[in-house]
């Protein structure tokens, strides 16, 4: 789980975001889909309402650092629906990074320690959502 530390620091960097609105995650799949092409499939053409409900779910987990656990078998359900998607392991960790970068670039006075700390934070939500989907695809043999 997170320490005290790490949570103050997202906290600190989430309310120095520049842009506390979709444009964000919009920002965010443009940059993904730069990246990595061959994403944009998995997408529908108007990613609008994704970059919505992206942006819910980054605040949903500011708002809830002090009782993630809570949040655990929703993000573990939310990585067993992605199996549907065909989203791979692999995907998560470049999902990650991109979201990184996304924020620096959102972030006013972004830091190292503010990566740090959302790099935890993402790592923690990736982890969840990977045991979601693999609970999910054994259950499913």
């Amino acid at each position: 789980m997170l320490d005290d530390a790490t949570k103050q620091q997202v906290l600190s960097s989430a309310l120095r975001l520049r842009l506390a609105s979709s444009a964000l995650t919009l920002d965010f799949y443009n940059r993904l889909f730069d990246r990595a092409p061959e994403l944009r499939a998995m997408f529908p053409a108007d990613v609008t309402a994704q970059a919505d409900k992206l942006f819910d779910m980054v605040l949903v987990l500011v708002q809830s650092l002090d009782q993630l656990q809570m949040l655990g078998p929703e993000i573990e359900a939310l990585g067993a629906r992605h199996l549907h998607y065909d989203v791979t392991e692999d995907q998560y960790a470049l999902v990650c990074e991109v979201l990184l970068d996304t924020l620096a670039q959102h972030v006013a006075d972004w830091s190292e320690a503010d990566r740090n700390a959302w790099s935890v934070l993402l790592n923690h939500v990736c982890e969840l959502m990977i045991t979601g989907a693999r609970n999910h695809a054994s259950s499913a043999a």
